[in-house]
């Protein structure tokens, strides 16, 4: 049985149009681009729009990867700004955080559970009213678990404003959280 091919020789048989190398690369990377865009996202239906248009421009730009990067690198690069662009393209400004939920409406019946996805609720709409690049710097490292060095090279910016954005995205996530623990949201 041959080896498993690595990642630049699929991407060097999909840049001569062999179909079968690429579905071999997204098969092997989908599920992260995925994750990846449903944190930022935060819908599924749009995680996998975004997730088609990664590999879609990975299939398009195939013969512009120039390798001085692991492929993986590039490819978190490619997701990041697909991402950072549906931002954009969405134009729309976050729904203001509140506070109680219909429990009536909600199926669970435990009030542990509902507390739990309440939480959950709440820290995503903290997290969607992040800016865009201080948002996916906390995903890739909170989520991803990506070094300093990897954010930065998929970020295309320096560990120092790598830094700066985590700054800024932790103190920023805290005082939009900060009311809602003091009133027991949280």
């Amino acid at each position: 049985m041959a080896a498993e091919k690595s990642d630049q020789e699929l991407l060097d048989l999909t840049v001569d149009g062999d179909q079968a190398a690429f579905a071999m690369l997204v098969r092997r990377h989908q599920s992260r681009v995925l994750n990846l865009a449903y944190r930022f996202s935060r819908d599924r239906q749009d995680a996998e729009e975004l997730a088609q248009e990664v590999f879609f421009k990975v299939w398009r730009h195939a013969r512009s990867f120039k390798g001085q990067a692991a492929f993986s690198t590039w490819l978190y690069r490619l997701a990041v700004n697909t991402c950072l662009n549906y931002r954009q393209r969405k134009k729309t400004r976050p729904d203001p955080l509140t506070l109680t939920k219909d429990i009536e409406s909600t199926a669970e019946t435990a009030a542990d559970g509902l507390e739990s996805r309440q939480r959950q609720d709440l820290l995503d709409q903290a997290m969607t009213a992040l800016p865009a690049r201080q948002k996916m710097a906390l995903i890739l490292a909170g989520f991803e678990g990506k070094s300093y060095e990897e954010i930065a090279a998929v970020m295309e910016i320096s560990v120092t404003a790598v830094e700066s954005l985590l700054f800024r995205a932790r103190k920023n996530l805290a005082a939009i959280l900060r009311p809602l623990k003091k009133k027991g949201a949280l």
